[in-house]
């Protein structure tokens, strides 16, 4: 990983777009095929992560964590199914004396622990939770948020099976807001989501489905790019990054969802793997 000084600016990188589960074709490897993960450092800060799918992985072996000398890092989690969850136990750090791991999701901090462990227990994982080398500290973002360096973590309720949090992080160099895995269509919480996103510099949202896919997945929890421009619109997002592509989208499909998008919020790109975004930019 590029550990050069970026000043105050937050650097966003993405190693894991895809939902639902990897996707390994050769059509699909410009966008990427690993689930979702997002590394973000604010000047030299300790990096914070944003869920932990298989590209967690690929960002574990960027990350300096085998030196002598502690290595530290923070990682929220939306929700815990597998495809935010499957990259923890292939994440070097882990494994690491000199690392330091700091764990959020919306979830008490013991019930954290216990679902993490839970993932790498027989007959699921040879390797135990409980016994990997590296200093582990488990917490809930609650209502109020929390405070990691300078950024400051604020919680965002979504629509989604069995619970999900988004999260709105601003720093003293913008603001960004993650809204994955999250359904549309409960006035409520869209509202709320609204709110939460008023004049953030990115919106990264949900576009797993199209809007014609969609009525055949209701209650799937999952939402469209059409919804995506219009949150982007109606809360003044300066702009919109499409998430968590459907493991069958090819990198042209992605490329003509993206198309159709600009047509209703022109500031719209796709996330894709190892892409790069500043702010400010």
């Amino acid at each position: 990983m590029d550990h050069l000084n970026n000043g105050d600016r937050l650097r966003i990188q993405f190693w894991g777009v895809r939902g639902s589960t990897p996707a390994a074709e050769a059509a699909m490897t410009g966008v990427g095929g690993n689930t979702p993960c997002i590394a973000l450092n604010y000047g030299l800060e300790p990096v914070v992560i944003i869920d932990g799918g298989t590209g967690l992985r690929l960002l574990g072996l960027n990350l300096n964590s085998s030196d002598a000398g502690l290595f530290e890092a923070s990682i929220l989690f939306s929700h815990f199914h597998w495809d935010h969850i499957q990259g923890l136990p292939f994440f070097p750090p882990i494994y690491s004396e000199h690392a330091r791991l700091n764990l959020y999701s919306g979830v008490s901090a013991a019930a954290l622990e216990q679902i993490l462990q839970n993932q790498m227990r027989d007959p699921y994982f040879p390797i135990p939770f409980s016994t990997a080398r590296s200093r582990r500290h488990f917490s809930q973002v609650t209502a109020k948020g929390c405070q990691i360096g300078s950024l400051r973590i604020s919680p965002v309720h979504l629509n989604h099976p069995g619970g999900a949090t988004g999260y709105r992080i601003d720093s003293p160099a913008g603001s960004l807001i993650y809204v994955s895995d999250h359904e549309h269509g409960v006035s409520a919480v869209d509202d709320r989501i609204a709110e939460d996103a008023a004049g953030a510099d990115l919106l990264i949202y949900d576009s797993q489905f199209t809007p014609t896919e969609y009525p055949n997945f209701k209650g799937w929890g999952h939402s469209t790019w059409l919804e995506g421009t219009r949150l982007a619109i109606r809360a003044g997002i300066k702009q919109l990054l499409l998430f968590h592509h459907s493991p069958s989208r090819t990198d042209k499909d992605v490329a003509e969802v993206v198309a159709q998008a600009r047509q209703e919020f022109p500031a719209t790109n796709a996330a894709c793997e190892n892409r790069v975004i500043f702010l400010p930019n």
